[in-house]
């Protein structure tokens, strides 16, 4: 790999985003779930795993700003993942901000990190 191409910042759209950590009531959590998170640019279409189900809707980006709505997901109940896809889809639906350092995207509401996720590698 070139220099130029490890220093391509990593786009938002066509990607694959693993969540890796969560703002849960305890603090900012290790999430080890198959839980992810794609963007599709054209379509303003969000969707992905919670951990146990497949989930959807839409978004919008203005510069640093991002929102999502109308979430559905299938209606699988998984108990030792449950939790943390309820809540994963809760703060999906509050964040309101966003930034890309390296291969991490993080979404904030405010100030505050709600959910880290990292580039999936291939």
């Amino acid at each position: 790999m070139s220099a130029t191409e490890k220093e391509k910042p990593v786009s938002l759209y066509k990607t694959k985003w693993d969540l890796k950590k969560i703002q849960t009531d305890s603090g900012y959590t290790q999430v080890k779930t198959k839980a992810f998170l794609q963007l599709n640019e054209e379509k303003q279409s969000a969707g992905g795993n919670g951990s146990c189900n497949l989930f959807g809707g839409n978004f919008s980006v203005d510069k640093d700003k991002i929102h999502f709505g109308n979430l559905f997901s299938t209606k699988m109940y998984c108990p030792d993942v449950q939790p943390i896809e309820n809540l994963y889809l809760h703060l999906l639906s509050i964040v309101d901000r966003f930034t890309i350092e390296g291969n991490q995207l993080k979404l904030y509401k405010g100030v505050d990190v709600q959910l880290a996720f990292e580039k999936k590698r291939i």
